[in-house]
């Protein structure tokens, strides 16, 4: 007879959530940029820069999960006193290298809605705002990491049992503020940018509200700042580096995964709506005889963006009308009268 351990979960062993959590986020995420990239391929024949970007994120989003799921292989989510002290050793220098991950990760799934922004609008000053996001996206994932990386001081970065690392309350904060604060710069462009399109306001509202699930990520992090806070500041918790963090931890995950869902799956939407909405498929408005004149500056003008992979011209929509004229010839006969 074969037998199994069992694995039960308690107040002193947290593990099992951390390792569910952790792949079905995983497998979301893997799933989201499978559908996103499968429509893109079988549309377009190839993929663009915002999809490439994407695949990098997830990349990351993959170790990062590895990294996490040998952490809870060496006790995260266990009182940090039952394990050894070279358990505990592997455990931080998993969770160092998850930190960097995650980072990468959600510097790659931003800078690919902002490759999508850049190809969305032929506008100068949404375009010139946009390379100020991407500039403050870039500086935020080079900071972020380099801080996460030197923690604590060398040649032992990853142990932050020692007294000479730097407050991660404080640092991690700062992370967390700075990486809403460039979701809030992320959405608020794209909803300034289809707050002027030129379509009906069910479509418009539909566009914004697609736009605005990128807020779910900025929801999560604010979530995970309260739970790293309160673990952090909990006498009972804030030492025991095993246990004690795996609330915010399981947070971090789910703030991965939505941001890389919440990349994928709205823009595909958009892509397989994007032919009624007028937002993208100009071809197919072409072929109907829709534009909009370059020349009305009232009207906002948008790229062909369903084709960003291939040209950077611009195509601006324009209005036409045209009328066939139908022209009968009317013949009247007059008959004259002779007097007999």
């Amino acid at each position: 007879m074969v037998e199994y351990d069992q694995v039960i979960l308690s107040d002193s062993n947290r593990t099992p959530i951390v390792q569910i959590l952790t792949w079905f986020t995983l497998v979301t995420s893997i799933l989201a940029f499978v559908t996103h990239a499968g429509i893109k391929f079988y549309v377009f024949r190839t993929l663009t820069i915002e999809s490439w970007l994407v695949l990098l994120s997830l990349v990351f989003c993959i170790a990062q999960s590895i990294a996490v799921t040998v952490q809870a292989e060496f006790g995260f989510g266990k009182p940090m006193l039952t394990l050894s002290d070279h358990t505990v050793a592997s455990n931080l220098k998993s969770e160092y290298a998850a930190t960097i991950l995650f980072i990468i990760s959600l510097g790659f799934s931003k800078l690919a809605v902002i490759a999508f922004v850049h190809h969305l609008t032929p506008s100068e000053l949404h375009r010139k705002i946009n390379w100020s996001v991407m500039t403050l996206v870039s500086l935020w994932t080079f900071c972020s990491v380099w801080v996460a990386a030197f923690e604590c001081r060398v040649p032992h970065p990853w142990d932050r049992r020692l007294d000479k690392c730097n407050d991660r309350l404080i640092w991690w904060n700062i992370v967390a503020s700075l990486n809403i604060a460039t979701e809030v710069a992320i959405v608020t462009l794209e909803l300034g940018i289809t707050a002027q399109l030129r379509v009906t306001r069910q479509r418009k509202v539909s566009v914004m509200s697609i736009f605005a699930c990128r807020l779910l990520v900025l929801v999560a992090v604010a979530v995970q700042i309260a739970f790293f806070n309160q673990e952090s500041k909990d006498v009972a918790l804030k030492d025991d580096l095993t246990l004690g963090y795996w609330r915010s931890a399981i947070c971090n995950q789910i703030v991965q995964c939505l941001a890389i869902v919440t990349t994928c799956l709205p823009y595909t939407k958009l892509f397989m709506e994007g032919f009624e909405s007028g937002l993208m498929g100009l071809d197919d408005s072409r072929r109907r005889g829709e534009y909009a004149s370059k020349d009305d500056s009232k009207g906002y003008q948008l790229m062909d963006v369903s084709r960003s992979g291939h040209s950077g011209k611009s195509r601006n929509i324009q209005v036409s009308k045209s009328w066939d004229v139908q022209t009968e010839l009317v013949t009247s006969t007059s008959s004259s009268s002779h007097p007999s």
